[in-house]
């Protein structure tokens, strides 16, 4: 029976790999529920493990093998699904600190409120203005913003130069204001 599964597998049928898949499935689900005790997590681990059995394109020469690469990968898997969550807790660990941080939550306001004030300045400028400036915000180099509106550069250049005038001026007072009201 190991020989036809083996020969099964080797020319890429579906019965011998849903054979496999059976005799494996729960024993592989035990042996990674050592590493991770989240039963859903490790039935989706190893439906990969399958994943990758069914992908992969290596000749096995006895069943022994099989059992081997399902495990390895198994295990493989297992690891970096650890490794993937200690990321998380440590980002995520990382975050927290960084929102009980009085700094941060301050820095924030202000910035939110500055961007704020910005974008409702920007509207206040006249269309062609207005059209430069978001797209010069979304990171748009003169040529590009050019290209986009069908304007010359020269015109990009000008029109950026007036609103940046009319910005400054009416931005700085209000950027402090935030900050002394902080």
């Amino acid at each position: 029976m190991n020989e036809e599964i083996v020969s099964g597998i080797n020319s890429g049928n579906k019965k011998a790999f849903d054979k496999v898949f059976d005799l494996y499935f729960n024993a592989l689900c035990a042996f990674s529920y050592k590493y991770i005790n989240d039963q859903s997590d490790v039935e989706d681990i190893i439906q990969d493990v399958f994943v990758s059995f069914w992908e992969h394109q290596k000749e096995f020469s006895h069943i022994n093998e099989i059992k081997a690469f399902l495990y390895t990968s198994a295990r493989n898997k297992c690891l970096n699904y650890l490794k993937h969550k200690t990321v998380l807790k440590k980002h995520q660990a990382d975050l927290i600190y960084e929102l009980e941080s009085e700094q941060f939550f301050t820095q924030h306001i202000i910035e939110e409120e500055a961007f704020n004030q910005l974008y409702s300045e920007i509207n206040q400028l006249p269309t062609s203005a207005q059209k430069i400036m978001l797209l010069a915000l979304k990171g748009l180099k003169n040529r590009e913003i050019a290209s986009e509106l069908d304007i010359s550069e020269n015109t990009v250049k000008t029109q950026k130069k007036i609103a940046y005038a009319k910005l400054k001026s009416k931005l700085n007072p209000v950027i402090n204001g935030i900050l002394l009201s902080l």
